[in-house]
């Protein structure tokens, strides 16, 4: 059995048990470190004794996945937040040069998001209160760059933030921007097989946007162009990596748009319309996109994103508008995809019409027409690249499983998605935040109604699991396994057993 080692973006399951999942869906051991090891939320790691831990299971794995900004940082959230110099976090990476030589080393880090939100949950505690400020000081800095006439714009809002949090804001991005150069380096010295630089949150200006065009200039002068990635993503790197370090060939894959002329649409958080999504996520899974379907091992079915541009919006006239424009599209579609599991082809389904949840009109046309449990993969999570890299994942590692464990553990997977994707994130998210604002006035649960909470999360989603054809028939939500892993709604983690 193929062993390996993770060592993930954060603690969060979708960077920790999801590879996990699908990982022995094609029958390989995944080890990731202890959670003591790992962040936790807005504290790092300990990086010191991480890189201990790896250096010790290194020698029996037949490849390493790195999250440089675990690594170097201690997470994803601590790449924002701490205020460790640049010098000890690109110390951390040298000290990979002693790692056993392996097969296969795979590594990915971030170039640093720039929320347009006056949230701190995730970034300096003066984000909440100039978050939205410095996003559009980050847009207008790129923009100013660009010999666009925006001084005057520039200077309102130098004359709002104050400069301590300027010069914070622009310091925590030259950290970031330094650790990626380095890593760059590592990767021209052939330190790593392949080296993906992913940026989170995108959009076409911004500091993160003109950071990657440097990196790119570099990548390019450095003839990386084949060992190094760049695109957007986040969360679902580890699952890609995972199974890249798998194959021992490059998968082929078949493209089909639900509705062919949306295929140029951008994604919310993305930086190039979905067709170049898909390409980018097939590239950095080691595979190729092929013209004609008989050619190819796997199809991949699109729909693609919505018109609006953002989460669905519920309100009648709106959501009567989508039904309009959606409704036979997603009829048709899901008469294609049966016809395909007819004839038993390896369906991936990636829904991102909408960010953070399912697409409700292309649900109602699918548990109609199609069992879904012949699927190869199903996603609708997060930002299009988020669903389309794990849904790949998935796809391929079912295509690997041998043994009954490994398709157990592909229906496990695919019943979670859809429970997740389409129960939690376009039903019961909302549900449950309305329920917590009608009692405390705020749409997230305090600490003391915690339990409270995942029980009425557990009853709602079960609920709604016991009227899907098949998969209600199959699964449940295990009792009291429901978690909130950041205390927050907009992650939800459970167990299925089955009925």
């Amino acid at each position: 059995m193929t062993r390996f080692v993770l060592i993930p973006l954060d603690e969060r399951p979708v960077n920790v048990r999801y590879p996990q999942l699908i990982a022995q869906i094609a029958d390989a051991t995944l080890i990731v470190p202890p959670t003591e090891l790992l962040s936790r939320k807005r504290a790092p790691a300990n990086c010191d004794a991480l890189l201990e831990w790896l250096m010790a299971q290194a020698p029996g794995c037949e490849a390493l996945i790195l999250s440089l900004d675990m690594l170097a940082y201690g997470g994803l959230i601590a790449s924002r937040t701490t205020d460790e110099a640049a010098a000890q976090c690109l110390a951390r990476l040298e000290r990979l040069r002693a790692r056993p030589r392996l097969s296969k080393v795979y590594a990915f880090n971030v170039i640093t998001r720039i929320p347009d939100a006056d949230d701190s949950l995730e970034e300096p505690e003066y984000w909440s209160s100039y978050g939205r400020r410095l996003h559009r000081y980050s847009q207008l800095l790129h923009r100013a760059a660009e010999g666009q006439a925006v001084a005057e714009q520039i200077a309102e809002l130098e004359a709002e933030i104050p400069e301590v949090h300027r010069q914070d804001f622009l310091r925590r991005r030259l950290r970031n921007h330094q650790v990626n150069l380095a890593a760059l380096g590592l990767a021209a010295q052939g330190l790593f097989d392949l080296l993906v630089i992913s940026s989170d949150d995108t959009s076409p200006h911004g500091l993160g946007s003109q950071e990657k065009a440097w990196l790119d200039q570099w990548r390019k002068r450095l003839r990386l162009t084949d060992s190094v990635l760049m695109y957007p993503g986040a969360d679902e790197i580890g699952c890609v990596l995972a199974v890249r370090a798998l194959l021992k060939a490059a998968p082929r894959f078949y493209v089909h748009y639900a509705i062919p002329e949306d295929r140029h649409r951008v994604a919310p958080y993305e930086d190039g319309a979905v067709s170049l999504t898909v390409e980018r996520q097939i590239r950095a899974i080691g595979g190729v996109i092929v013209e004609r379907e008989a050619q190819a091992e796997f199809i991949v079915a699109i729909n693609p994103p919505s018109r609006i541009g953002a989460e669905l919006d519920f309100s009648p006239e709106a959501y009567a508008a989508e039904q309009a424009y959606r409704a036979a599209p997603m009829a048709a579609f899901a008469e294609q995809i049966a016809t395909w599991l007819r004839a038993e082809r390896r369906v991936i389904l990636c829904d991102v019409a909408y960010p953070n949840g399912s697409d409700p009109f292309l649900m109602a046309q699918l548990f109609a027409k199609v069992d879904v449990r012949q699927l190869a993969a199903y996603g609708a999570w997060n930002t299009a690249g988020n669903t389309i890299g794990t849904a790949l994942a998935q796809g391929i590692a079912s295509s690997l499983a041998r043994t009954a464990q490994g398709a157990q553990a592909q229906q496990y997977f695919l019943a979670h998605r859809f429970v997740e994707d389409y129960l939690y994130q376009q039903g019961v998210r909302a549900e449950v935040r309305a329920w917590l604002a009608a009692r405390t006035g705020k749409p997230e649960a305090a600490p003391h109604l915690m339990v409270e909470t995942c029980a009425y999360i557990e009853r709602a989603l079960n609920e709604r699991l016991a009227e899907l054809p098949t998969l209600g028939q199959t699964w449940r939500v295990a009792q009291g396994s429901v978690r909130l892993p950041w205390q927050r709604t907009f992650e939800v983690d459970f167990d299925l057993e089955r009925r």
